[in-house]
């Protein structure tokens, strides 16, 4: 095992605690204030879009943020998995809809639902650092997904969601690993771009 990937390793752990005590403790998971930041920041009004996930363990809660998205009128969609495939596709969300458990038992639009590629994606963290790089759960399927979509020339925005306590000052990245261009938190907006 290369050095960094052990970091990586080891860090995953050590965040995974703080996170989880950071949950316990929370009383505000959503920060509007810091979210209109970003609204302003990015041409917002040109995006119709919108990728989101469902927070699962003890992940910053996405119920506000994903209700927000609705609210403003944006098409949302959750990410899901293909066998054989190391990339995200993201399908559109309806309201009232049951998801069903995907691969690793995250929730997931179901099958029949439209495809579609966002404009801005928000993204879950175990950890980010300033430099706009994030630690996730290692399989690298973001990073894979972000990768593709600029072969494609395709244009959009990444924010990370954490909460503020899972900063890092420097996470350990390998190559492929995708910079952030903000992370959104209970308590500010970062602009990495």
């Amino acid at each position: 095992m290369n050095f960094i990937i052990s970091q990586k390793k080891n860090l995953r752990k050590k965040l995974a605690k703080k996170r989880n005590l950071t949950k316990k403790n929370s009383l505000v998971e959503f920060n509007q204030e810091a979210f209109n930041k970003l609204v302003k920041l990015i041409n917002f009004d040109e995006i119709k879009y919108v990728g989101s996930f469902i927070s699962i363990r003890s992940e910053i809660s996405t119920n506000q943020l994903n209700k927000h998205i609705i609210k403003l009128q944006k098409v949302l969609a959750f990410p899901i998995t293909k066998k054989n495939s190391k990339e995200l596709f993201f399908k559109k969300f309806k309201i009232n809809q049951n998801l069903k458990p995907g691969m690793f038992n995250i929730p997931e639009p179901p099958k029949e639902n439209e495809e579609i590629i966002p404009q801005l994606f928000f993204v879950p963290c175990l950890g980010f650092d300033l430099n706009g790089y994030r630690l996730g759960y290692g399989g690298g399927f973001y990073d894979k997904t972000f990768s593709k979509l600029n072969e494609l020339n395709h244009k959009f925005y990444t924010v990370g969601f954490a909460f503020d306590n899972q900063k890092y000052n420097k996470i350990p990245r390998e190559s492929f690993d995708y910079k952030l261009d903000f992370v959104l938190t209970e308590k500010e907006l970062y602009r990495i771009l």
